[in-house]
């Protein structure tokens, strides 16, 4: 999925612009300058079959003293280091400023494509955009006014414009290699996991919390199959992560989520799932990711207390029913030989290939289970089936009602899918549409 990051000085309408966006505030808006942080995602929907991940930053500030204006900067600097497409902002009320320029020219060595936008023209005062952006060398810009929501339509084609010129990175036909990622919070044994997977000491293992601040990617060959692991940082809460450089690793963390087939989350039974943890499950769902709990120390439990941690781990998930949980220990390699037939049972679940008969006759069994709702006085009817995606199956269904289908049906939908197509475990995507 391509992320696209705002990125322009503070208090130059940022957040105000991520929101209008995104449809919904994530981001705190208030007219003191630095009030945003942090990054923060959201997930932006340009048409139907293209999301991207959009990015809010804090703002690009040199003259600002103390670590917390230099915890911005690097923030930024992030963000255009690790974008596909940067929105770099100007207010159009003020003048510019060395920090205007000294980013235009930092955008402009990156060579990461960036549209620029002047905002805040919506106030008598804010005429002269294109003067101001002429002086920085800037002729192709869009004006907008992010509080009133002026012009996002046009920077919302904008972006889709350019993301269809960009190289993208198809996981679908990436089938060459499984693609996994280990996930979970710091000091949980991610990288001695590895270790054992691979049989090679790869990464440092150390109790220091968050040693590993990069994501190592190998490519390992068993049985014939090509495996590319990738040991991520650990992902805390934002209020614990200390210093940028480990932000970096997280954000990056998050991004190879996206390029993976399948998600290992290592969590430490002695914490069981966390916020995080769920927050985790939460970013691997939305993003379509097979994934399974993989409980590490194993060797430190009770044999009879794992049934209980088992049920414990499952009710603080339920929301993710079927996810497999398996008990391990990176330590003594316990169980660690179950990893690549688990491995290899997801991404057989996620790349599954379902043909068109059998496709409409699971959907015209479940339909006469269960018959879909009544909607404006006529039944839903479901006309036809076939599948469009995998990593994760995406199954396109053709109805009288594309958007009037109840959530509680949706969810029926998807759990029969499952069931029926013994993919459980996955999540799944069905999408509705029309009959022409």
């Amino acid at each position: 999925m391509p992320v696209v990051a705002i990125v322009g000085r503070p208090n130059v309408g940022k957040s105000t612009l991520f929101n209008g966006l995104v449809g919904q505030s994530r981001a705190i808006v208030g007219p003191e300058r630095g009030i945003t942080r942090d990054r923060i995602f959201g997930r932006l929907s340009l048409k139907e079959d293209c999301v991207v991940d959009l990015v809010d930053t804090g703002g690009f500030d040199t003259t600002g003293e103390g670590d917390f204006s230099q915890h911005m900067l690097e923030q930024t600097m992030m963000a255009i280091r690790e974008s596909d497409l940067l929105l770099c902002m100007f207010d159009v009320l003020s003048d510019i400023t060395p920090d205007d320029r000294e980013l235009v020219r930092i955008i402009r060595e990156s060579g990461v494509p960036v549209i620029h936008i002047a905002n805040k023209v919506d106030d008598p005062r804010g005429n002269l955009a294109s003067t101001m952006l002429y002086e920085l060398g800037i002729h192709d810009f869009i004006e907008i006014s992010a509080r009133k929501k002026k012009g996002l339509d046009e920077v919302r084609e904008r972006i889709l414009e350019l993301l269809q010129v960009l190289p993208q990175a198809d996981l679908e036909h990436q089938t060459d290699a499984v693609r996994v990622s280990i996930l979970g919070r710091p000091n949980v044994g991610k990288s001695q996991l590895l270790n054992r997977i691979i049989g090679e000491n790869r990464s440092i293992v150390s109790p220091v919390a968050g040693t590993t601040r990069d994501y190592i990617d190998i490519r390992v060959n068993r049985e014939g199959r090509d495996y590319v692991f990738v040991d991520t940082a650990g992902i805390r809460r934002k209020s614990r992560i200390q210093d940028a450089l480990e932000k970096e690793s997280v954000f990056r963390s998050l991004k190879n989520v996206n390029m993976s087939h399948v998600c290992l989350l290592l969590i430490d039974p002695f914490e069981g799932i966390t916020e995080q943890d769920k927050r985790i499950c939460s970013i691997m769902t939305e993003h379509g990711r097979a994934f399974a709990v993989v409980v590490n120390k194993s060797d430190l439990i009770e044999t009879g207390r794992r049934t209980e941690l088992r049920e414990a781990i499952l009710y603080s998930l339920k929301f993710f029913p079927d996810v497999k949980v398996v008990f391990i220990s990176a330590l003594t390699g316990k169980n660690v030989g179950r990893m690549y037939p688990l491995i290899n049972e997801l991404f057989t679940k996620t790349t599954i290939q379902v043909p068109t008969g059998q496709l409409n006759r699971i959907l015209a069994d479940i339909s006469g289970t269960y018959a879909p709702p009544v909607v404006k006085g006529r039944q839903v009817k479901f006309f036809y089936a076939n599948q469009v995606g995998i990593a994760p199956p995406e199954f396109r269904i053709v109805t009288n009602f594309p958007d009037s289908l109840q959530q509680s049906y949706h969810r029926y939908l998807i759990r029969s899918f499952k069931k029926a197509l013994s993919i459980e475990g996955i999540p799944i995507k069905l999408r509705f549409v029309p009959k022409s």
